[in-house]
């Protein structure tokens, strides 16, 4: 079965090849500033189907991979930063919390009709770093690719304290999620 991974995101590549199976990735072009909503999980689901919606109509017959995360810190939903200064306002309001990601997770097979539909969530804590390693962990560029600017890989351990949750939900991608929805499109995991 092809099986495709619906994301620009490097973090999702490397959850992915985890799992150790043959797949591609192709951008899904959704606009994602069309799904609004108060609440998280709404959210990060509806945007999740909207990607793979995009993809169903183009590849019918490949099973489709989508996620889409976002943070929740003190009840405010955080999304990427639109730019350093954002980024370097959010990080330092939350210095020595934690914020928890929301991650909705779609797999789709359009020509069986079938869908499937997750939701996980996992928490971060940040250290309480100091204005150094936060300027440093900023230099990196990596919180503008980020919901809540926080990248748990690379530079990000410079700010992250601890991670909660599955395999993969570090990366936006939570694998054990993944591996039992995989199984029961009859993919061998």
């Amino acid at each position: 079965m092809d099986i495709i991974l619906g994301t620009g995101s490097l973090m999702r590549l490397q959850a992915m090849e985890r799992l150790h199976l043959p797949f591609h990735v192709e951008i899904s072009d959704f606009d994602e500033e069309q799904t609004t909503s108060e609440n998280i999980d709404t959210l990060v689901i509806e945007t999740a189907k909207g990607k793979a919606g995009v993809l169903a109509v183009r590849f019918p017959d490949s099973l489709i991979i989508t996620a889409d995360s976002n943070h929740l810190f003190e009840g405010k939903i955080y999304g990427k930063p639109k730019d350093l200064r954002e980024a370097r306002t959010w990080l330092w309001e939350m210095r020595g919390k934690t914020q928890e990601i929301h991650t909705g997770l779609i797999l789709t097979l359009a020509s069986a009709q079938k869908q499937t539909i997750d939701l996980n969530v996992s928490r971060f804590t940040l250290k309480n770093f100091t204005e150094e390693a936060l300027e440093q962990y900023l230099a990196e560029g990596a919180p503008l690719k980020r919901a809540g600017a926080v990248t748990p890989v690379g530079p990000g351990l410079l700010i992250l304290e601890s991670f909660e949750g599955e395999p993969g939900a570090d990366l936006a991608l939570p694998l054990d999620t993944l591996r039992k929805r995989l199984r029961e499109f009859g993919v061998e995991i």
